[in-house]
């Protein structure tokens, strides 16, 4: 596993091909329950976590997730960008009276995740087919297509490496989650939007401002955190996420972020965020 880990995206594809996993895979992350993700070799996430012994992707991420899960009120939780739905089954699994909404551009993604909740015997989950942003109606998504992969990078920002490209539902959240539709608080949200995060939060202001949800976000630029950090209501806060330390940094216009891309904006404040959060905050 410690080679493994050692390998780029290239070797990666290479151990990949001559080791296929395929079937429901035991998800086994140390101190969460374990819960199950079909692969047919081609699901990135999955085999990330299951060659690294379910320590190597997003680990701090995931943890903290968990814990933000246990301890918040029930609700609706947003899952934007749901890939094959890692973080939509944790929370059907830690929120089990919350209604989770899973937002993915993908058909195939969305097929993998309704075999995921299946194999999960889950009944807490909404898949919208739709890309979140700041306008309804239908807008282009881009992507690319590569044997034995469920591409995760697809999104509505052009990428040189995604030469595709299709139509899809494009949603408000303010108007999704409007007065006509009944919805509990809106108390927490992952996002993984790939380059589209200011379109998406623009397009739920609304929900910021009446529910004051804390945000598991990806931000591939980390020069574009400060453009970001203005959409959100003044009360809110910005920790980078250490994914090898299990530890928050406070950012600040001074402080420079790693690499790893993920980020929590919340309201909380770092006292309230250390009784929810196992790990270091900085």
């Amino acid at each position: 596993m410690t080679e493994y880990s050692k390998l780029l995206t290239k070797g990666k594809k290479q151990f990949w091909k001559k080791n296929p996993i395929n079937g429901a895979i035991k998800i086994e992350i140390p101190n969460m329950v374990d819960f199950s993700m079909y692969c047919e070799n081609d699901d990135t996430v999955v085999k990330e976590l299951y060659w690294t012994n379910f320590t190597g992707w997003e680990h701090t991420s995931l943890i903290l997730w968990k814990e933000l899960l246990t301890n918040f009120e029930q609700g609706t939780i947003l899952d934007i960008g749901s890939y094959t739905g890692i973080y939509s089954l944790l929370a059907s699994k830690y929120a089990k009276q919350s209604d989770i909404y899973a937002f993915e551009i993908q058909t195939n993604c969305i097929a993998r995740l309704e075999k995921n909740i299946e194999i999960n015997a889950i009944d807490n989950i909404t898949i919208v087919n739709a890309a979140c942003t700041d306008e309804n109606g239908e807008t282009t998504f881009h992507f690319y297509e590569e044997e034995g992969i469920i591409s995760s990078v697809a999104g509505l920002m052009p990428k040189k490496m995604n030469n595709l490209q299709k139509e899809v539902k494009a949603v408000r959240l303010d108007d999704y989650f409007g007065e006509e539709k009944e919805v509990k608080p809106i108390k927490l949200i992952k996002m993984d939007v790939e380059g589209a995060e200011q379109a998406t939060l623009r397009g739920m202001k609304n929900i910021l401002e009446k529910y004051t949800p804390s945000i598991l976000l990806e931000i591939n630029n980390a020069k574009e955190i400060k453009d970001v950090k203005a959409l959100f209501p003044k009360n809110y806060s910005v920790y980078d996420i250490h994914e090898d330390k299990l530890q928050l940094k406070k950012l600040r216009w001074y402080k420079k972020p790693t690499t790893y891309r993920n980020y929590l904006f919340t309201p909380l404040s770092k006292e309230e965020l250390s009784t929810i959060f196992s790990g270091a905050i900085i």
